[in-house]
């Protein structure tokens, strides 16, 4: 655990590479065909609740999955909506986006997130507090930062 900064946050609960790009069959066939990468499971994604710097965007797009040892490579499409990938692709093209990270209390992490003066530049929340927050990390480094509190399992 870090012992200053986001006192919630564990980098070692690091899972998640993601890459922004305009086709995913198209990326899915050249990875797993040039690099070997998969298999991919792919699934289409919505979240009409899900907000854009604060405010309800919702979106819909198609997300691509494969693991690389013990992290996940997420390939990101955007079919509509406004999302922080569509910025993205508009003003950098395809690339590296965001790492992501699981974490416990979303809702805790957030709260000293933005006491260190972070904002959440995109958001989708579970009534069960699991869900994800995009933080504006990108402004030094480069990459945004995903944390994921992951959804627990109904009995």
């Amino acid at each position: 655990m870090t012992e200053k900064g986001i006192a919630s946050f564990d980098p070692s609960t690091f899972c998640q590479v993601a890459i922004v790009v305009k086709n995913i069959d198209e990326t899915v066939k050249f990875y797993t065909e040039v690099f070997g990468i998969g298999p991919f499971e792919i699934r289409e994604v919505n979240f009409p609740h899900a907000t854009y710097y604060g405010q309800k965007g919702g979106y819909r797009g198609k997300r691509a999955y494969a693991k690389l040892g013990p992290v996940t490579l997420e390939l990101v499409e955007l079919i509509d909506g406004k999302t922080v990938h569509e910025t993205f692709l508009k003003e950098k093209g395809e690339g590296l986006h965001h790492i992501g990270f699981t974490v416990k209390d979303l809702q805790k992490c957030e709260k000293e997130a933005e006491k260190l003066g972070l904002k959440v530049v995109q958001s989708m929340k579970r009534e069960d507090g699991s869900g994800f927050i995009y933080l504006d990390s990108d402004r030094i480094g480069g990459a945004m930062f995903e944390l994921i509190q992951v959804q627990t399992p109904k009995p």
